[in-house]
Parts: structure tokens; sequence; C-alpha cells
């Protein structure tokens, strides 16, 4: 049985609603409510991917037209962390991040990004203290996104020097290979 992948409204929150509000002017918001995204009314508990993937181009060509839709789906990934810092779960979880170090906080990925949908799933190989590799179930579709939210998730847990690159496997998959600076590391 294949159950439809969904982004939860809490992840639409943040983004859309903690740190783009005042960056959408009226007809983006028109836009997006013919798109299934209604950021005026309620939010709906979980919206269809397709839904979030179309959304989330819209805005991105809108807000970075100059960008390559990759890039701006960067950007827009860095600013929904920074919404997703803004609500209890989001503190809790970068908190604990904190406390686990970059490459604990590496290994709960899967747990972290189902916060935010139902079909997320990652699997981590330590290279060494400051490198891992990745893997991800992410859809070519968002290519982009989840490069902007481990750039900003670890920044906001203190790693400095990060390096992040992406090998695609096919439409379904990629491996991101994170290298970061760790004074501590000798």
């Amino acid at each position: 049985m294949s159950q439809e992948r969904v982004i939860f409204g809490n992840t639409v929150d943040s983004l859309y609603l903690k740190t783009l509000d005042k960056d959408l002017s009226y007809e983006l918001r028109n836009e997006l409510r013919e798109l299934g995204m209604d950021l005026d009314g309620p939010l709906q508990a979980a919206y269809p991917h397709s839904v979030w993937v179309r959304c989330l181009d819209t805005v991105g060509r809108a807000l970075y037209p100059q960008k390559p839709l990759a890039e701006a789906r960067r950007l827009l990934a860095r600013r929904m962390i920074e919404g997703y810092a803004q609500t209890v779960m989001g503190a809790a979880v970068l908190t604990l991040a904190r406390v686990l170090g970059p490459m604990r906080s590496l290994g709960r990925m899967t747990h972290n990004f189902r916060s935010g949908n139902n079909f997320t799933e990652t699997r981590v190989t330590v290279v060494s203290p400051t490198t891992a590799e990745l893997w991800f179930n992410e859809p070519e579709a968002t290519e982009g996104f989840v490069e902007g939210v481990l750039e900003e998730g670890m920044h906001r847990i203190g790693v400095r020097g990060l390096s992040i690159s992406r090998t695609r496997h096919d439409a379904e998959s990629c491996t991101y290979r994170l290298e970061w600076y760790d004074p501590s590391a000798r």
C-alpha cells in the first residue's frame, strides 16, 4: 500500500508565515491559493508533496528571479529553518542538536525531518570526526532544499567551516557529503 507524501502544516507555517509573510505579495498569495495553499485561512494539517513543490517553486521564482531554481530552493530552506527556530518544536530540536553535536545530529535526520513530513528517510555514514555522508530519499523535484536545511541547521548548532556537496543517484535519492571545521578535533 502506497502512502501519499505530505508536508505537515507546521512546515508551511515555518516557511510561509513565520519568515516569508511580509515578502508575499497579494498576487503571490492568490497564486499559492490557486495551487492549493491558502495562507490567509487556517493551515491544513498536511499538504500533498506536489502542492508543496509547486508552491515552493512559484515562491522561489518570485522572490529570487535571478537565481537558478535549486539555489532559490536552498535560500527558501534556510529561511524555513529561521522560522522553525521560532517554534517550540524547532527550538527544542535545535537545542538538542547543539548538545548532541553535529555527527549525532546527522544520525537523527530521519527523525528531525519526519516532524515536517511523512516520507523522509536518511542514512549517515561517518567518514571522519568532521566528515559524514548523508543519504536522503530526496526527490529531484526539490533539489537544493535539503542543502539549505542542512546549511542553516548546522550553522545554528554552532558548526563552522561547513562545506556540502551532493551526488544525485536517481530521481528519488541523493547523498550529501558534509565536512566542517572542528578546532577540538586533532
